[in-house]
C-alpha cells in the first residue's frame, strides 16, 4: 500500500495576504506604532490614541499632519505604495520613521477601517469606509486638517490570531510603554492616550527634553540625571544619563532614539551598561534618555516586519563613541576598550574589596575565625568570602550560601505567609512617600496590583496625576527600598489574561507569587556587602528555618554543599 505525499499547493490569496499582514500586525500595539509614526511623518504637531479593550475593540488615532490628498487616499490602502521610497538607493537617505508601505493594507486586512482626513485648512476633507477588506463608502467630510483613522474589530476574521491576544490590561501595557518612549523621542509633539474614556496621559509640545522627562517620570528621576553631548563630525549623541553613585534599580529607564527612532539595539545597551560600572553598586543599572544622529547610510531599519530593531555598519564604532560621551560626562578619564558584544556582568571581584582584604586599612577579614561559633545552633559560622557568600560547616559539611538569594528566600517566604494569612503585618512610614510613576507603571497599577498591594501590607493611595502615596508597607521590608520594590512588582504582567492562576504550567509560579518575588528581591542583601558576624549568623538562621531553604523564588540555587568525600576526591586523597 502505498504512502500519500502531500502536493505542494499555491495558497489562496485572501490566505497568503492574511499571513503577511500578520507578519506586520501582531496585536494592538502593531497598530498603534504604525499609525501613530504615520502621522510624525506626516509632520504632525499634535497626536491623540484612544483605545477600547486594549485596543481589541478599537483604535483611533488622530493627528494635525498634512493629511491625505483624495487621489492618494485609495492608493495608500493598496500593498507596495509608500510616498517615502522611489529607488532602492533610496533606502540609505531615509530620514523616516516608515517607509515600507505595508501599515495600512496590512491592517485592512485584519481590522475594518474609516479614515476622516483633509489636506487643507479650510474644513473640506474626505470620509472613507473599508469593511470587509474593500472601500464600501466615499464622501466629503468637513474635517479639520489632518487625519483621523479608526480600527474597529481587530482580527475578527482571523480567529487564529485573535484567540492569542492578552486581556486588556496585557495589551495596553506595551501601547503605553511605546507612546512612552515615543514622547520622550518626540518632545515637540503633543501626545494623549485615553483607554476606556479614560485619559491616561496627556503631554503637551515641551520645549527641550528635560521638560519632557519631567512630563513623563517626574522631577525626582530627571533631579538625578546629568546632560549628555558630543559630536563628531556627523555623530552626535545628546541627552541625559545617571549621575555617578545614583542609577536605577533594573534596567526599565533606558531609552535609545536613533535618528529619531525609538529603538532596543544591543550595541547601545552593552555600552551604556558596561561604561557605568565603575560608577555604580551592582544592584543599580543606569537609566538614561540618549539621541544618537549617523547618517542613515550607516544604519539598517529593515531587518523587521515592524521596524524594532536595527542594524550599525560599524558597530565598535558605535559602542566606543558612546563610551567616551558617557566617561567624558562623568569625569573618567580614558579606558581600554570592552567587547561591545559580551554579555551584561558583574562587577569583577577585583572591583570589590580584595579576597583576604578587609573593607578598610588592608585588615584581614575573620574567615574561619573560631569566635564566630554560637552553641545552640547546629551549624558553625565560619566568614564571608567576597562580601558575598557566607561559609558554614555543618554536619561536617562545608556550605557555601549565596546570601543575596538566602535573604530573598527569606523575606519572600515571610511575605508570602502574610499575604497567605489575610493579615500581612504592616510598618508605617515616618512621613509619607510620595511615587511618581510613568504612565506604563501607573497604567499597570490596575485594581488586581491594587488588591495585591493591599493584601501584602502596604497601604498605597493614588493622588493626583501619576503621583502614589505610601503609607505603610510590609514590616519585613526596609522602607529605604519600598520604592525600586513597588516598581519592580509593577514591571511584572501577569503571564496569562487577567491572571496566570488555574492557568499556569505545573510547577510554574502564579501572579502573585512573582510580584512577591520581586518585592523580596529588590529589599534582599546584596552581593558585594560587607556583612557583620551576627548579621551573618542570623541570616543563616533565618535560611534554615524556611520551608525551601535551597533555591531562592527565581529558582536560583541558595547553597552549594561541599561534602569531605567531595573535597577529599579533589584533593586526590581517596
Amino acid at each position: 500500500m502505498g504512502v500519500a505525499v502531500a502536493r505542494i499547493r499555491v495558497l489562496a490569496e485572501s490566505v497568503f495576504r492574511k499571513i503577511a499582514a500578520g507578519e506586520v500586525i501582531e496585536r494592538p500595539l502593531s497598530v498603534v506604532k504604525e499609525l501613530v509614526e504615520n502621522a510624525i511623518d506626516a509632520g504632525a504637531s499634535e497626536i491623540s490614541v484612544a483605545l477600547l479593550a486594549g485596543g481589541k475593540e478599537m483604535i483611533r488615532v488622530e493627528d494635525n499632519g498634512c493629511g491625505f490628498g483624495v487621489d492618494d487616499i485609495e492608493i495608500a490602502f493598496q500593498r507596495h505604495s509608500t510616498s517615502k521610497l522611489v529607488e532602492l538607493e533610496d533606502l540609505d537617505r531615509l530620514q523616516t520613521l516608515g517607509f515600507r508601505g505595508e501599515a495600512l493594507p496590512s491592517i485592512l486586512e485584519v481590522a475594518d477601517i474609516d479614515l476622516d482626513t483633509a489636506d487643507n485648512n479650510e474644513g473640506r476633507g474626505w470620509h472613507f469606509r473599508f469593511r470587509g477588506g474593500r472601500l464600501q463608502e466615499k464622501e466629503r467630510a468637513s474635517c479639520r486638517r489632518g487625519s483621523a483613522l479608526v480600527v474597529q474589530q481587530l482580527f475578527a476574521n482571523f480567529p487564529v490570531r485573535r484567540k492569542f491576544m492578552k486581556s486588556e490590561q496585557g495589551e495596553m501595557r506595551p501601547v503605553t510603554a511605546f507612546l512612552e518612549t515615543t514622547a520622550l523621542a518626540r518632545p515637540a509633539v503633543a501626545l494623549a492616550l485615553q483607554h476606556n474614556g479614560r485619559t491616561v496621559f496627556s503631554y503637551p509640545a515641551a520645549a527641550n527634553l528635560s521638560e519632557r522627562i519631567y512630563q513623563v517620570f517626574g522631577k525626582d528621576f530627571l533631579d538625578d540625571l546629568r546632560p549628555v553631548g558630543s559630536a563628531l563630525g556627523e555623530w552626535a549623541l545628546h541627552g541625559f544619563i545617571s549621575a555617578a553613585q545614583t542609577g536605577v534599580s533594573g534596567k526599565g529607564r533606558q531609552f535609545f532614539t536613533v535618528n529619531g527612532r525609538p529603538v532596543k539595539e544591543k550595541t547601545l545597551l552593552a555600552a551604556f551598561n558596561n561604561t557605568y560600572r565603575p560608577y555604580l553598586e551592582k544592584s543599580r543599572s543606569p537609566a538614561g534618555v540618549l539621541n544618537f544622529t549617523v547618517p542613515p547610510s550607516q544604519i539598517d531599519v529593515n531587518i523587521h516586519p515592524m521596524k524594532l530593531e536595527i542594524r550599525f555598519l560599524d558597530s565598535q564604532r558605535v559602542y566606543q563613541f558612546l563610551q567616551q560621551a558617557i566617561d567624558a560626562t562623568l569625569g573618567q578619564g580614558s579606558r581600554p576598550p570592552l567587547d561591545p558584544f559580551r554579555e551584561f556582568s558583574p562587577l569583577p571581584a577585583s572591583a570589590g574589596p580584595a579576597a583576604g582584604t578587609g573593607a578598610a586599612g588592608g585588615e584581614a577579614p575573620l574567615l574561619f575565625a573560631r569566635e564566630a561559633f554560637a552553641a545552640h545552633d547546629d551549624f558553625q559560622l565560619l566568614g564571608q568570602y567576597l562580601d558575598s557568600y557566607i561559609v558554614v560547616e555543618k554536619n561536617s559539611d562545608l556550605l557555601i550560601i549565596d546570601q543575596h538569594n538566602a535573604r530573598e528566600r527569606v523575606l519572600f517566604e515571610r511575605l508570602q505567609a502574610g499575604y497567605n494569612s489575610g493579615s500581612a503585618p504592616s510598618a508605617q512610614t515616618l512621613f509619607p512617600l510620595l511615587l511618581e510613576l510613568s504612565p506604563a507603571e501607573r497604567a499597570a497599577l490596575d485594581e488586581a496590583k491594587m488588591a495585591f498591594f493591599k493584601k501584602a501590607g502596604f497601604d498605597i493611595r493614588p493622588l493626583s496625576g501619576s503621583t502614589i502615596e505610601i503609607k505603610a508597607f510590609p514590616q519585613f521590608l526596609s522602607e529605604a527600598g519600598i520604592r525600586d520594590s513597588i516598581r519592580a512588582a509593577l514591571r511584572l504582567s501577569p503571564e496569562v489574561g487577567e491572571s496566570s492562576a488555574g492557568n499556569k504550567p505545573p510547577g510554574e509560579p502564579g501572579d502573585e507569587e512573582r510580584w512577591l518575588a520581586a518585592l523580596a528581591c529588590h529589599d534582599a542583601v546584596k552581593v558585594n556587602q560587607r556583612l557583620q558576624p551576627e548579621q551573618q549568623r542570623a541570616l543563616v538562621r533565618d535560611l534554615f528555618a524556611c520551608a525551601h531553604p535551597f533555591f531562592c523564588p527565581h529558582r536560583r540555587p541558595i547553597i552549594v554543599t561541599l561534602t569531605q568525600a567531595d573535597i577529599e576526591k579533589q584533593l586526590k586523597r581517596r
